[in-house]
């Protein structure tokens, strides 16, 4: 019985090591993207809005070959989903534009709903938790709709701040 403990604990233990490596992996390419990068996350939000004419739902900066994209996903006048990939280095080279499909009623819903616009729930993140916003989702948790911001702060660690989507202030 000791030996099936002992073999449980070392198989969790390398599953939760590897676990956070795969995350320390995923923050070390994020801050070489946004090192990279640019323009921010807020500019590119806004090329996908004024250039696509996107609502935009979720949007974060990413690598592609080694190379630091952002991927916005929203909805457009049509009420299709559509996912854009555009270079962090020049914000008028679209990589990929994809059309998922009609959105979802949630997805519409959770526009219609929110009373801030996603810049403006970055800038409120960012003056909360200073750094360099790396990812934002506007999303439901627990009845409240909020947008999650995640920053990367001065010391290179990724913080996730929500902001009330309908009230404009920070969630706790």
């Amino acid at each position: 019985m000791q030996r099936t403990l002992s073999t449980t604990a070392l198989a969790l233990t390398l599953a939760l090591a590897s676990l956070s490596g795969s995350a320390l992996a995923s923050t070390a390419d994020k801050i070489a993207a946004v090192q990279a990068a640019r323009f921010d996350l807020a500019q590119a939000i806004q090329s996908a809005q004024s250039q696509h004419g996107l609502k935009v739902l979720k949007a974060e900066i990413d690598t592609k070959k080694k190379q630091p994209i952002y991927e916005v996903s929203g909805i457009n006048a049509q009420g299709r989903e559509i996912k854009l990939k555009f270079s962090a280095l020049d914000a008028a080279k679209v990589m990929e534009n994809k059309d998922d499909g009609a959105a979802e009623k949630k997805d519409n819903d959770r526009l219609a709903a929110a009373k801030i616009g996603i810049n403006d729930a970055i800038a409120t993140a960012l003056k909360h938790t200073p750094g360099k916003a790396i990812d934002v989702d506007l999303d439901d948790h627990l009845g409240v709709l909020t947008y999650d911001v995640k920053i990367l702060n001065a010391a290179n660690t990724e913080v996730e701040v929500r902001v009330n989507a309908v009230e404009g202030n920070i969630h706790q």
